[in-house]
């Protein structure tokens, strides 16, 4: 009987170490393993022709968002979203509120582009400039909080290479590169050649992974915030950057994604 109690003991302290929520993330990625076998399949024709546009939106509130103009998808964008349904094949699963929150986090993090960008995307290729650029944010950063000014990750490694954020998801710091290589299996590729990164369908391949496996922002996958219990799209944000102040932006977005997806017949 003693023993029984104190087992009982035991689960409850167990249970009490984890999150609702992100249990129901862990057992629905047990029941998408092999996720490829039964990924939703979109009707590329139909999205493309309810989704000639999407609206751009302008956030209003901290959880508020409303649409302010309209951009028209071109053929480039229409090849990157292609690329990801592609890819949604492989690494996705049944749930297309998942995808469409994908391709508002490639259209947000690409500023619209839907191609993969570096960070201070003014700066093109001039590596003085985006090292003066990020030294100039991250002084910024600092007085607005009161701490040290951070290193300027836009200055050369020891190695030669520059780790500033490239991609479609920003993948920033030397360690980043090189969990990439090793989610990727693309031995040092990253780390030795970080402009890899630029790569369209490695770019691609690191955002999809990234935002389904949980490895960036708060190291959850979306099904912690998009799954059969839960729906929620203003922070699914912290998937990829918990301090997004436009968090209602990409959900909003997202939304109107989905609402462009139906299944292939």
């Amino acid at each position: 009987m003693n023993s029984i109690k104190r087992l009982n003991k035991g689960l409850v302290a167990w249970r009490s170490r984890f999150d609702a929520r992100f249990m129901i993330a862990i057992f629905s990625g047990l029941c998408n393993a092999g996720a490829h076998a039964s990924a939703f399949e979109p009707d590329r024709d139909w999205f493309f022709a309810t989704c000639k546009s999407l609206h751009n939106f302008k956030r209003t509130s901290a959880s508020t968002a409303v649409p302010t103009s309209v951009a028209r998808l071109n053929d480039q964008a229409i090849e990157s979203i292609n690329g990801f349904f592609d890819l949604w094949k492989v690494h996705g699963d049944g749930d297309q509120r998942k995808l469409a929150y994908i391709l508002a986090t490639a259209r947000r993090e690409s500023q619209g582009t839907w191609r993969p960008v570096r960070e201070a995307p003014g700066c093109g290729t001039d590596e003085t400039c985006r090292e003066k650029a990020i030294g100039k944010l991250l002084s910024s950063r600092a007085l607005a909080s009161g701490r040290p000014v951070a290193e300027n990750y836009a200055k050369p490694a020891w190695n030669g290479q520059r780790y500033y954020g490239r991609g479609y998801i920003q993948l920033t710091f030397p360690v980043n590169y090189k969990r990439a290589d090793d989610k990727l299996v693309t031995g040092t590729k990253l780390f030795d050649k970080p402009d890899s990164v630029m790569e369209e369908r490695i770019a691609q391949t690191i955002l999809v992974r990234a935002m389904m496996e949980g490895w960036y922002g708060a190291k959850r996958p979306l099904s912690y915030w998009l799954n059969a219990q839960s729906e929620d799209w203003l922070n699914a944000r912290n998937n990829v950057n918990p301090g997004s102040p436009n968090k209602a932006v990409t959900a909003e977005s997202a939304k109107e994604i989905n609402g462009c997806l139906r299944p292939a017949r």
